[in-house]
């Protein structure tokens, strides 16, 4: 499923700005993230133990988000970063099929998790789905660049999928 949705026409306010940087840098609010279109998407997201959970997400589509931040038609990768620091580096083809998600099967994410939102896409591994989103950042990696090398993974930021 993947659709636009009006039945999320009002995002949960957030306690702080996601900031959104490509050729431009922009730090959106809840209200700025509000006039953005809303979509859903059922993804199925693997957990490290093995687990699968599938839910239905609602939120910003990831390439209206980059496009607001006139992104480089060179960006290889999005780097997701969550507000205390733990950050994933996602192939660009796989990140423009994601979500900065608000909502999980039809909840604001806020009132089941101790985060507002998560970056959802379908088919990368749970670890790449990042909870409590501060930053999507545009990058340019060589073919010679391990991805990895931008990642920074924290125990403090594992929560359960």
């Amino acid at each position: 499923m993947n659709s636009l949705d009006t039945r999320f026409h009002e995002l949960p306010s957030l306690s702080t700005p996601i900031t959104v940087s490509g050729n431009r840098s922009l730090s959106l609010s809840g209200e700025a993230l509000s006039m953005l279109p809303i979509e859903t998407k059922t993804v199925t997201i693997k957990c490290a133990s093995g687990t699968r959970n599938t839910a239905t997400w609602a939120g910003i589509p990831v390439l209206e988000l980059l496009s607001a931040a006139d992104v480089s038609d060179e960006t290889t990768h999005l780097v997701v970063e969550s507000d205390g620091g733990y950050r994933m580096c996602v192939d660009i083809r796989a990140a423009l099929d994601g979500l900065l998600a608000f909502f999980r099967d039809g909840t604001p994410i806020s009132e089941c998790e101790p985060y507002e939102t998560r970056f959802i896409t379908p088919g990368v591994d749970g670890a790449r789905t990042v909870k409590a989103v501060a930053l999507l950042e545009a990058r340019h990696l060589s073919p010679s660049a391990d991805p990895e090398s931008v990642e920074e993974i924290s125990r403090e930021e594992e929560y359960s999928a």
